[in-house]
């Protein structure tokens, strides 16, 4: 006897096309979904289900721009960015969820197919990997070593283990270490730290230096990390510490990180980075001068802190 093909298909290429042609149709076209089912053979809850798979995979992806959207262009360029995403308000403050949704929304935005993704290691980042699509044409490396929170500790330090992508290079690494020199000499951990020398893009976490904006401070002695204060160091990522000026501070704690190195990660074609809070305001500054950040995704505290700080640093620098 012959068979028919199970409808709606299961084949990964044809269901992708329905999906794409059901999508098309519902927010483009504007037809609903009871005619939709009549025209492809469906229910109405088929086609429903099948509209929630297009948005779940990212087939559909929906933007809803806002006033404040065009104030953040003009806050880009005062910044020295080419794009800054807002994510919440004032009034309704972004959580750490919603800003790795944004963060894995701005990530397919600016990947091509081919290119080499990296994405170091934070809390948002983490949760962004969770929201990414499968990646099959793309590598992706981990840029800095785990780091556990009290929070995450029940969970496996894995960054890369949720993602399907065409190759993974994990960083079976701590982020901080005393003796880092000596590790990134193993084989496995150089391997990926060399994978970095190809960045296309990196995703990076912008943290201040003091002990409620960075997660390194408290990894490491107290003494040494106001020493590093003292000596000017203002911005710290992917372990590594900056200056106002976005110069890499030489400083004890470089020898206890296992990551990619600053010009690995300034040589990535395209840089995206996310930060929260104000009080981060001036370590996202020295990061955007010292060439690691060209897209930021950010809550409001910090957008409205740039734009506070952005006059009076010019001021400075006029004076």
């Amino acid at each position: 006897m012959p068979t028919t093909a199970p409808w709606p298909p299961t084949d990964p290429g044809q269901r992708q096309r329905l999906l794409a042609h059901l999508a098309h149709e519902y927010f483009v076209e504007g037809t609903s979904k009871i005619a939709l089912g009549k025209k492809s053979g469906l229910s109405r809850f088929q086609v429903a289900a099948l509209l929630h798979e297009a948005q779940d995979t990212g087939i559909v992806r929906i933007e809803i721009a806002v006033p404040l959207e065009n104030s953040d262009e003009d806050l880009a360029r005062a910044a020295g960015l080419q794009r800054l995403v807002t994510v919440g308000s004032t009034q309704w403050p972004a959580d750490r969820e919603a800003l790795g949704k944004a963060v894995a929304r701005e990530i397919t935005r600016v990947l091509h197919d081919d290119d080499v993704l990296g994405i170091s290691w934070s809390r948002t980042l983490r949760l962004a990997v969770h929201d990414l699509p499968a990646l099959p044409h793309n590598d992706v490396i981990q840029l800095a070593g785990a780091l556990s929170t009290d929070d995450h500790a029940s969970e496996s330090p894995r960054l890369l283990a949720p993602l399907r992508c065409r190759s993974a290079w994990p960083l079976w690494a701590p982020l901080v270490v005393e003796q880092a020199d000596s590790l990134k000499k193993s084989r496995e951990v150089e391997l990926t730290l060399r994978r970095a020398d190809s960045l296309d893009v990196a995703v990076l976490a912008v943290g201040g230096w003091s002990p409620d904006t960075s997660t390194v401070w408290p990894r490491i002695a107290d003494d040494v990390a106001r020493a590093a204060q003292r000596a000017g160091a203002v911005a710290e990522v992917s372990g590594h510490l900056l200056d106002a000026e976005g110069h890499e501070l030489d400083s004890p704690v470089s020898g206890m990180i296992v990551a990619a190195s600053v010009a690995q990660l300034r040589a990535a074609r395209r840089k995206v980075a996310v930060a929260s809070g104000g009080d981060r305001a001036p370590a996202v500054l020295a990061a955007v001068r010292g060439g690691l950040v060209d897209h930021l995704v950010c809550d409001a505290a910090l957008r409205n802190a740039l734009e506070d700080l952005l006059p009076r640093t010019a001021a400075a620098g006029n004076g």
